[in-house]
């Protein structure tokens, strides 16, 4: 993959040299300066198995998964919390779920692996369920008036800080935080900032802080880790992984073509 990324570097000089356009070449310069992100990431929370669960199970996973920890909530929303985590009825059907896409920002914790693509103008975070984080790094803000919206994974504009990736999410839906976090709602005042950075050769860090002017007593501050998977050498994007459209079968899992 480092010989794909001196690749890019040739080709981007030798199309500034034939064009004679300082545009290009400032690209690629630009491009030279970016860190090496290259690999197959997930979250380090999931150990998974063959058969795409857990190797130890909820027990061992739910230590692990740092968005289902309570949220700092005011008084008001955390009487909202305690009631739903009260309701006896409703955890229990919250308990069965399946879901093959998530919200941000519990797409960063999910058990789906994925690839960054790391441009002088966005970088990409691209995960094998179709999901897509565009990050724009070009120096636009985010969008105004009715030209902004909620959606699912919000709207992300980032910057660089030597080799760490700094992510302004904002606009994202007022929904659960994660799958096992049902009762952990915010607002879509919700302001999220990312400082993603390579901790070592094959992890990664997040570190999360999530404001939220509604619900939010202060400032919640989290940090998600990845790891790099040695034994994997691409991503293919499936239907909904680790379900019936992709099913174990004497210990392979098998792919089912989009």
């Amino acid at each position: 993959m480092r010989s794909c990324r001196a690749a890019i570097l040739v080709t981007l000089a030798c199309c500034a040299d034939a064009h004679a356009g300082t545009d290009v070449a400032d690209r690629a310069t630009r491009f030279a300066r970016l860190p090496d992100w290259t690999g197959i990431w997930r979250s380090a929370a999931w150990n998974l198995d063959i058969s795409g669960r857990p190797a130890g199970g909820e027990a061992e996973l739910r230590p692990m998964l740092q968005l289902i920890l309570p949220p700092p909530y005011n008084a008001k929303w955390q009487a909202i919390y305690d009631a739903g985590r009260n309701d006896a009825a409703a955890l229990a059907r919250d308990a069965t779920f399946k879901a093959c896409t998530r919200n941000f920002p519990a797409l960063m914790e999910g058990p789906w692996m994925f690839e960054i693509a790391v441009l002088p103008e966005e970088t990409l975070l691209i995960f094998e369920n179709g999901q897509v984080r565009h990050i724009q790094t070009d120096g636009r803000q985010h969008p105004d008036g009715d030209n902004i919206w909620p959606t699912q994974l919000g709207d992300s504009i980032g910057h660089w800080e030597g080799a760490t990736l700094v992510i302004d999410t904002v606009a994202r839906k007022s929904e659960p935080l994660a799958p096992r976090a049902s009762r952990s709602v915010l607002s879509e005042a919700a302001h999220f900032t990312e400082r993603l950075r390579r901790a070592s050769k094959d992890e990664i860090d997040d570190e999360l802080t999530i404001d939220d002017p509604t619900t939010l007593a202060h400032s919640w501050r989290l940090v998600l880790k990845f790891k790099r998977l040695a034994d994997v050498d691409r991503l293919l994007h499936t239907i909904a992984p680790r379900t019936i459209a992709n099913p174990v079968v004497d210990g392979k899992m098998l792919i089912t073509p989009r």
